[in-house]
């Protein structure tokens, strides 16, 4: 029987038990490549149905037993070798994996690189990390490989572990290199800079969150098993809505300047204010979140989520798809 590993994985363990039953694998190793606080690992449920071990580097405690690893240690499967490199900065314990196909050579191929480095973005530090270990980790360690190298991290838009990370999935160092902000600082001092600037809300009980996920909680602190999807609403569903005779309370979540650009009304609180001034919104009204596309949006509705706010939504394609599908008095920018 052939083995496999999960990596980062998530709260509902389902998938890939039917997974690797129906491909005829088992599963001998659950790797984590940072202790996750924005979501609730399945890790240790992963771990107890299957008997594979759970992976950390060597730095985090935990309160369940883990196989901790060191930086350059290698991980082996089968011809599947995933070589350790610690990448602290997002979290102190965080790494990242290159994968090599020892069939062909241990020239990586692959890089998994959790929440240190995303699509268009870089982990947001202030999770308990260090912007300037940030920094050390990617120019060190990450920005050396090869252009070929593709990169899947944990995340892409809509997490909150980020501040503008791209909907793409995986990418290249190459192209990383070339078209990613965060990694054209010229100094260490600006892209320190650069990363603590204009932090999205950090996500509701992101400590106790992380105490669950590394066992000092029994029970979820959180009950996040809601579909996104399920609270987003299209700008014709709004129409609908409106003239009806329905009025949603409408939130921008975007800066000042843009809600002078162009605003469809309601109140305006940037997504960086929220978690201060959320207090002012009414819990139970209907909420109608909106940016200028969608991404900031969204984990603002996470959070009001979290907070209590069960009949919040995010409109599908912000204030762009609005001017665009339903009213093109209100401009484009």
């Amino acid at each position: 029987m052939q083995v496999c590993a999960v990596i980062d994985s998530q709260h509902d363990i389902e998938p890939y038990v039917a997974y690797a039953a129906d491909h005829g694998m088992r599963i001998t190793h659950i790797i984590e490549t940072h202790s996750q606080a924005d979501h609730l690992s399945g890790a240790q449920r992963l771990a107890a149905a299957t008997g594979a071990s759970v992976y950390f580097h060597e730095s985090v405690s935990a309160a369940f037993p883990v196989r901790r690893v060191k930086d350059g240690e290698d991980i082996r499967l089968g011809n599947v070798l995933f070589k350790v490199l610690h990448t602290p900065g997002h979290t102190p314990d965080s790494i990242t994996l290159l994968v090599s196909d020892t069939a062909r050579g241990r020239e990586p191929w692959h890089a998994l690189t959790g929440d240190t480095l995303f699509v268009g973005d870089t982990g947001r530090p202030d999770l308990d990390g260090d912007a300037g270990l940030l920094y050390d980790s990617i120019w060190g360690k990450l920005l050396p490989l090869g252009d070929g190298v593709e990169i899947y991290p944990a995340h892409f838009a809509g997490s909150s572990c980020g501040k503008s990370m791209s909907p793409k999935p995986s990418s290249t160092m190459g192209y990383e290199r070339r078209f990613n902000d965060s990694l054209r600082a010229k100094s260490k001092k600006e892209f320190v800079d650069l990363v603590t600037a204009d932090l999205p809300v950090q996500p509701p009980l992101f400590q106790k969150v992380r105490q669950y996920n590394l066992g000092f909680l029994k029970e979820p602190p959180i009950g996040k098993t809601y579909d996104m999807n399920s609270l987003e609403i299209s700008p014709e569903k709004l129409k609908e809505k409106m003239d009806r005779g329905e009025k949603p309370f409408l939130l921008d979540v975007r800066e000042d300047f843009e809600y002078r650009l162009a605003n469809m009304g309601g109140q305006l609180i940037p997504l960086g204010e929220l978690s201060k001034r959320y207090g002012e919104l009414n819990a139970e009204a209907e909420i109608v979140v909106h940016c200028h596309h969608g991404g900031r949006s969204r984990k603002a509705v996470s959070f009001l989520y979290e907070k209590g706010f069960r009949n919040v939504k995010n409109l599908i394609g912000g204030i762009d798809a609005w001017s665009v599908k339903i009213d093109p008095k209100v401009p484009r920018y």
